[in-house]
């Protein structure tokens, strides 16, 4: 039907704007993490290595980031995974 079409394109434009909005508010460190992992399609260690951080601080800020917009838009933790 056309209507769920309409609701449905409403329902993910709401939850994309959600995750931007969460994203946005996340601290710069978790942000940068994020965006060089999930964007941009780095390792871990590329990660590190890029921001010069051992790989456990990149592990530990992707999951607070992720567990952060996860809340944010009332999802599940594995919402970025």
């Amino acid at each position: 039907m056309a209507g769920d079409d309409g609701a449905g394109a409403a329902e993910r434009r709401l939850m994309l704007a959600r995750t931007l909005a969460a994203l946005d508010a996340l601290p710069i460190d978790q942000r940068e993490v994020l965006a060089l992992v999930a964007l941009d399609g780095m390792s871990y260690r590329e990660a590190a290595e890029a921001l010069d951080i051992p790989i456990g601080t990149v592990m530990s800020r992707i999951a607070r980031g992720r567990a952060a917009i996860a809340a944010a838009v009332g999802q599940g933790s594995d919402v970025l995974t």
